[in-house]
């Protein structure tokens, strides 16, 4: 943030909105927090791949951020700007709009490269290298670091609780500078220093540098003009840092520098007092006791009187009455403690386990600055009124952000006795995972079932449109001279065994072994319309014979054909 700034009013509500002028630099993790919440790898080198420009798909030269907070290089969002009439243009991604003033410089943030010293000592395991990954992106099983976050009420700055937070050094309602300890991992917003600023705009006239040169290798001129002119605005930005660095800006800073030294002064000589009161201890420890006999035969000690604080309360009558608070009392503490994630990522200890801790330790302040546990899941969630109620010291974190809560093994902190009184709830907190875990498979499952089945009546609605219905209609002659139809195929059919009868090949039996007609049968049979009138004539007739003198004169018959105009009725 630009260090001249009053952001006071950020201290207390923190669903405020910065001004974005205020904004100089914007640091973005390389890793969210939901995307350490995946288990999947796949995931991760997803969101990995969140960290290439969208025009032109490769790692962002000089970054910058546009106000709906999509990341380009500069000279391919100064290319996709100029090719706009008006001052402004649509963001590629989400169509807002896009001004070039107010695009912001952006810093990757990959983590902190090391793990605090306390968190070796605090810890009952020792950190190593590796370690360090699982800091970044914890995975069930993994190992994770996490710190003391301490919060108080009056404030919506959090830090890790150290030599220098709290102290006189961070005021809980003055924006600290991004080089005092934790401030850059852990703080919402920080105040920036002209060095800092330079130095990084400086970085980014290195990264435009050898983008001019790959561009030139490939005889682009038109690339290289975009380039040099991020080049020309990046060093206006520069003049306008060094523009910062005013005398009181300089005093400020000064003092913030002695500041720290001081009280890391101070640390330390703390720190070499302990060692030596420990040592002396352990001196006297493996002194004889028959040495510490004789040294205990000396002159007595002269008996000072008590106290009148020290002195037992006279019981008679006469004894003064002790008044009764009539206000109630202030809380026992004003201060919000617990765990996050040491690589400042929003990465939560579940409510569960710090009651865990709280029953072990006895009261918050007693807490381990550093722990090192087992992850054994992850569950997501967001910012809400609910979830403030539940959580009273997330209430610092904006409304709307992600967060995730850690569920650990905490055996290696508290021991297995610590754990014992916590085994049904534990227990309960394990059947919900499960349960919660089948009811996403069954929601998968349905999700992808829906899914076949769209893709299948699509599949059908796109074939029924492509292929004709066939229906009977009269004969039209084609418009097309000299068109013929082409040759309908026969499918061979198994051959039918021969019916005889009167009806001969018309009979009910030889309609059963006849093969089914399509829709094209009316158009079949009014061509065969001739033919069938002639069999049943046949047919009739041949019944007539048979008949003879058997039939009376007056009785008639019904001729039931199988064809539209075969029928007769005698």
């Amino acid at each position: 943030m630009n260090p001249s700034g009053d952001y006071t009013v950020h201290f207390a509500d923190p669903d405020i909105f910065f001004q974005w002028p205020d904004i100089l630099q914007v640091i973005v993790p390389r890793s969210s927090a939901l995307a350490s919440a995946s288990a999947s790898g796949m995931q991760a080198e997803h969101e990995q791949d969140n960290t290439n420009c969208p025009i032109c798909l490769s790692a962002p030269t000089a970054p910058r951020m546009t106000k709906c907070g999509h990341i380009f290089c500069f000279p391919c969002i100064l290319h996709y700007l100029s090719n706009s009439d008006n001052k402004w243009a649509r963001c590629p991604i989400c169509f807002d709009s896009v001004n070039e003033k107010q695009l912001k410089a952006v810093k990757w943030y990959d983590g902190p490269s090391h793990i605090e010293h306390g968190a070796s000592q605090a810890s009952s395991s020792s950190s190593s290298l590796d370690d360090d990954t699982f800091e970044i992106v914890p995975r069930t099983g993994a190992t994770m670091h996490m710190r003391l976050m301490q919060r108080p009420q009056i404030t919506t700055l959090a830090l890790p609780r150290s030599q220098t937070w709290p102290s006189e050094l961070i005021p809980p309602h003055q924006a600290p500078f991004h080089f005092l300890p934790d401030v850059f991992s852990f703080s919402k917003f920080m105040l920036a220093t002209p060095t800092y600023l330079i130095s990084d705009l400086s970085r980014d006239l290195d990264d435009l540098a050898t983008e001019r040169r790959i561009l030139a290798g490939m005889n682009d001129d038109l690339g290289i003009s975009f380039v040099d002119g991020a080049d020309q605005k990046i060093r206006n930005q520069i003049s306008k840092a060094t523009a910062l660095d005013t005398p009181l800006l300089k005093e400020q800073i000064d003092k913030a520098i002695r500041d720290q030294q001081e009280i890391e002064a101070r640390h330390a000589f703390r720190e070499r007092s302990r060692k030596a009161e420990e040592a002396a201890r352990s001196e006297i420890a493996d002194t004889p006791s028959e040495f510490l006999a004789s040294k205990s035969s000396g002159p007595a000690r002269i008996s000072t009187p008590l106290s009148s604080a020290e002195e037992p309360k006279a019981l008679g009558r006469n004894a003064p009455k002790q008044r009764r608070n009539v206000n109630p009392p202030p809380p026992s503490t004003s201060t919000y403690y617990y765990y996050q994630a040491a690589s400042g990522l929003p990465l939560f200890l579940h409510p569960l386990d710090i009651k865990i801790l709280l029953s072990h330790f006895k009261s918050y302040s007693s807490f381990p600055d550093t722990i090192t546990l087992r992850v054994e899941s992850l569950a997501e969630g967001t910012v809400n009124d609910d979830l403030r109620k539940r959580c009273k010291y997330l209430a610092h974190i904006p409304e709307g952000a992600d967060v995730v809560f850690i569920e650990a093994d905490l055996s290696g902190v508290v021991g297995v006795d610590g754990l014992k009184n916590f085994e049904g709830a534990l227990k309960m907190r394990t059947s919900r995972r499960r349960e919660k875990g089948r009811k996403d498979d069954r929601a998968r499952t349905r999700a992808e079932e829906r899914e076949k089945e769209r893709e299948k009546s699509t599949i059908s609605s796109t074939w029924s449109n492509v292929v004709p219905s066939y229906s009977y209609s009269a004969p039209v002659s084609s418009p097309v001279e000299g068109f013929e139809e082409p040759p309908e195929e026969e499918v061979p059919s198994a051959p039918s065994p021969p019916i005889s009868g009167a009806w001969g090949a018309r009979s009910f039996a030889s309609a059963l072994h006849s093969a089914p007609t399509g829709a094209h049968g009316g158009q079949i049979r009014s061509q065969r319309r001739e033919v069938d009138e002639w069999d049943v004539d046949e047919a009739w007739h041949e019944l007539e014979r048979t008949a003879g003198a058997r039939k009376k004169r007056g009785t008639r018959l019904v001729v039931l054909g199988s064809g539209g105009g075969g029928g007769r009725r005698r």
